[in-house]
């Protein structure tokens, strides 16, 4: 009982002193440095912290640190898109990311253990604080005594959000300030673009590249940046929410975005791309960047294979409530559509998808009759069936427009819901 109790008192004492070191060194106002390179002395391993960007803003000794890939990152002061997106497939990441608490991750590219804690600011996580195992093994009394560590380092990082790095670091500071539309006046917007040294001029766009399956595995280098600096040169991007957003300055037609070398390269890499509508307010960023997430979010039900995604193509289907896209009524479904797919259920016919191919192709019968495989003949005496069943003859505009959109928002639904499906399922 009395050597348990002694242990209690020693492990007491030890967090207290921690956290009492801990505190003086935020207390002192020599910054994130003095904390990391405390914690690294009472932790005998070294510390890094890096921000939700993945961007390095303290590190202990490097001296200390063996891993080479930390150390690049350290050289570098930022990430590589490479590196975040291996690092974010590992199942050991993922399990930690769904946890408050400390978590160890393990990584094959290179033998030293990691320990990682979560900074949070406000309820927010703005980072990251990293212990690695390279002097000695961890202790069990680390994942908490990091978790202190994190929380005094949000205590610091709450200060402010700025961070003085390299150029480069800048850039993507700016682009997530405005993502996290931190500044709002257009005078604080043009102070910080020019320190980060960026230009502007009215024709924006938000590009998206969602890296879900990116067949990128076992890159650390810089591959990904360099290739969209290729694809886009002058185009800057910041690595924000797991995604990459760039903002594009001026028109970039749908044949320039389709070209034969970004294909190839949307090809090699499995990456998806949303495009926003175009605006002229760099204070409308995060507007447009919510556009580009429901191009990707609407084109992988729309069109799986699709890996590039227009807003103004799909912005229809943002109008659709959950209530809609859920509900097992058809309520989606024009009343007098439903007429033609009973009327097929009855006879074997295809009136219900002879009907859409012909408004699809704005009513032209030659364009109608080829898609469908039959002739002009045999297409008109069905529409002459369906004009007779909708009690219609086809020159209400109004109405022939009501039952495209019918058709559309049902095709969009039952892919919705088909996918809803085969993820329970597992699929």
């Amino acid at each position: 009982m009395d050597v348990t109790l002694n242990e209690l008192q020693r492990e007491t004492i030890e967090v207290e002193h921690y956290t009492a070191s801990l505190f003086t060194a935020y207390i002192s106002g020599a910054g994130l440095s003095a904390i990391v390179n405390t914690a690294a002395g009472l932790l005998g391993n070294p510390v890094i912290v890096f921000d939700a960007s993945f961007k390095i803003v303290a590190h202990s000794g490097q001296e200390d640190i063996d891993d080479y890939l930390w150390n690049e990152n350290i050289r570098k002061g930022y990430c590589s898109y490479d590196f975040i997106a291996a690092v974010n497939r590992m199942e050991s990441v993922r399990r930690g990311k769904q946890t408050d608490a400390a978590y160890e991750v393990t990584c094959e590219e290179t033998a030293n253990t990691k320990l990682i804690s979560k900074i949070k600011v406000g309820g927010k996580q703005v980072g990251n604080v990293l212990l690695l195992g390279c002097k000695s093994p961890f202790r069990p009394r680390d994942p908490e005594l990091l978790a202190i560590a994190a929380t005094i380092l949000a205590e610091e990082m709450g200060k402010s959000s700025y961070y003085r790095n390299a150029k480069n670091i800048k850039v993507e500071d700016f682009i997530c300030g405005l993502l996290d539309q931190q500044p709002q006046d257009p005078g604080t917007i043009r102070d910080r673009m020019l320190s980060a040294g960026l230009k502007f001029g009215t024709q924006l766009l938000v590009l998206l590249f969602d890296l879900t399956r990116y067949e990128g595995s076992g890159r650390y280098d810089d591959y990904l940046r360099e290739r969209l600096q290729q694809l886009f040169p002058g185009s800057p991007c910041s690595y924000y929410e797991g995604r990459i957003v760039m903002i594009h300055d001026g028109n970039l037609s749908k044949e320039l975005a389709r070209s034969r070398q970004l294909q190839q390269f949307l090809d090699q890499t499995g990456i998806t791309i949303g495009l926003s509508s175009m605006f002229s307010s760099l204070t409308q960023c995060r507007m447009h960047y919510l556009q580009a997430l429901s191009a990707i979010r609407i084109g992988r039900i729309l069109c799986p294979g699709q890996q590039l995604t227009y807003y103004a193509d799909v912005q229809l289907y943002e109008l659709l409530s959950a209530d809609v896209m859920s509900g097992e009524e058809q309520v989606y479904r024009h009343p007098e559509l439903l007429k033609l797919q009973e009327y097929d259920a009855v006879h074997q016919s295809t009136l219900y998808h002879t009907f859409f191919v012909y408004l699809k192709n704005n009513r032209n019968m030659q364009l109608a009759s080829d898609e469908l495989y039959v002739h002009r003949n045999t297409l008109r005496y069905k529409l002459d069936h369906i004009a007779r069943l909708l009690d219609t003859d086809f020159s209400d505009s109004e109405k022939m427009l009501a039952y495209y959109v019918s058709y559309k928002v049902a095709d969009f639904c039952e892919k919705a819901r088909e996918q809803q499906l085969a993820a329970v399922r597992g699929v």
